[in-house]
């Protein structure tokens, strides 16, 4: 029995990896591929393969593979869209526009929409592009943090390596009191623990890539000068340093200071001080049981 329908945007690394992973575990899956010749592209690529299988490799102890395929793919939200319980858009953030535009028209009352990630202002453009329906919670907008996924396509429409799953999720959503029942929804989906978030702000303020990324090449690059040559591509984060970690605790640091400022000029009306986490508890958290060294950050 169908657990009911899942509308996946986008074909990249993340969306072939949803595609197989929500078909796999029962339910019926649509894809809207609107960028270029992903949709025909796609199609030809699962007439061949049958399904995506992706192999999740987040515990070397128990590497384990899992298949799947969509019913139905299209450029065009009216053929994918309508019958969506959910629709799942793991896109950058520049995508976000023209995919709230596109299934705009399209969305069945009481549809939820999972942006992941969740940061980038999605929650502006949901209340200008959605308008009325997303104020009165005809849809819900769920801004996702993290990411879930560390992947990468092998094979276009065929395999995929999935080098890790984070643990645990936060988000928030417009109407802000649909959190419970998106995290919910969204926990039964990822069979992940998702907490629900009272305000946008705290996904704003979250300890995601704009915390890690500016420590990370200030470290690499704090003392480049012009016309020097590196010997090679440096690895972001296996090689990652302790000047790395420095400049990231910095961020954090300050990061968390609006957070705290926001909670106690609002009186406590955009959450708990405890909604926006730590980097370090953040890392942690998130990959839980693939960390050989937690000491230090």
């Amino acid at each position: 029995m169908s657990k009911g329908t899942v509308c996946v945007c986008g074909a990249g690394n993340a969306s072939q990896v949803f595609i197989a992973l929500f078909a796999s575990q029962g339910y019926k899956v649509t894809v809207l591929a609107d960028f270029e010749d992903e949709a025909e592209r796609l199609e030809a690529a699962l007439e061949v393969s049958g399904g995506i299988t992706v192999t999740n490799r987040s515990d070397p102890e128990h590497i384990c593979t899992f298949k799947g395929g969509p019913v139905r793919v299209s450029k065009h939200a009216v053929d994918v869209v309508p019958q969506a319980d959910s629709v799942v858009i793991a896109l950058p953030s520049f995508a976000h526009k023209k995919i709230l535009m596109d299934v705009r028209d399209h969305l069945r009352s009481g549809a939820v929409l999972f942006v992941m990630p969740g940061q980038g202002g999605v929650d502006f453009l949901g209340r200008q592009i959605l308008g009325d329906r997303l104020l009165r919670g005809d849809v819900i907008l769920a801004g996702v943090m993290p990411m879930p996924l560390n992947c990468r396509i092998q094979k276009f429409g065929d395999s995929v390596d999935l080098a890790s799953i984070k643990h645990s999720y936060d988000l928030a959503t417009i109407p802000a009191e649909a959190a419970p029942q998106a995290a919910e929804m969204l926990s039964t989906m990822l069979g992940k623990e998702v907490r629900a978030l009272e305000h946008f702000i705290a996904v704003h303020l979250w300890p995601a890539n704009p915390n890690i990324h500016p420590g990370r090449l200030y470290a690499l690059f704090h003392d480049h000068v012009a016309g020097k040559v590196y010997e090679r591509n440096p690895m972001f984060y296996e090689e990652f340093d302790e000047l790395s970690a420095e400049w990231c605790q910095k961020i954090n640091d300050e990061r968390l200071a609006v957070w705290a400022a926001a909670v106690q000029q609002s009186n406590g009306a955009v959450g708990k001080i405890g909604d926006v986490p730590q980097l370090k508890t953040y890392i942690e958290s998130a990959y839980f049981g693939q960390i050989h060294d937690s000491s230090t950050l």
